[in-house]
């Protein structure tokens, strides 16, 4: 009975194991972990005065070079657009915020769907920081982190564009 159950164990482990193996790169996105550098507030309902832009946090004490970094939406991750590259200088503040304006008439500008859009983040390595799924919003409403840099996103009816984020 006991080499029974050992047997059906090491069969059970063994079949996992195999199941586990694959040749072929998984069909789903592994989870993200939060760094210090994570996307905080986006804004779709952008016109010409006032375009898309999303708020990047940094929820470290110190200050953080976004030089190499890329934000990009569905086109630039298939490849079908370039990704949209950080200013060389640009960096963000401890505890402070980085708006990037991303409706822009650049090649790599992407414009927001106010009805809902996949967005990206990339540090200065090529890998994949921060991925949101922002929901429709009106245009006085942005998608945000609440409180700043958790992990919840909801969206907000006070637009908070480079400042602490409000429900």
């Amino acid at each position: 009975m006991k080499n029974r159950i050992v047997l059906l164990v090491v069969a059970t482990l063994v079949a996992l194991c195999l199941m586990s193996c694959s040749r072929e790169a998984p069909a789903i996105m592994e989870p993200i972990v939060l760094g210090e550098v994570m996307m905080n507030e986006a804004y779709s309902r952008g016109v010409p005065d006032t375009p898309d832009w999303v708020e990047l946090y940094n929820s470290s004490s110190v200050a953080v070079s976004l030089t190499g970094y890329k934000i990009y939406d569905p086109g630039g991750n298939a490849g079908s657009k370039p990704k949209k590259e950080f200013p060389a200088d640009a960096s963000i503040p401890g505890k402070g915020y980085y708006v990037i304006v991303v409706d822009t008439p650049d090649e790599s500008g992407f414009g927001l769907s106010s009805g809902g859009d996949e967005i990206w983040l990339e540090d200065n390595t090529g890998t994949v920081i921060d991925y949101v799924t922002i929901t429709a919003m009106s245009e006085t409403q942005s998608y945000s982190r609440i409180p700043n840099g958790s992990e919840t996103w909801q969206l907000s009816n006070t637009i908070t564009r480079g400042a602490e984020n409000q429900p």
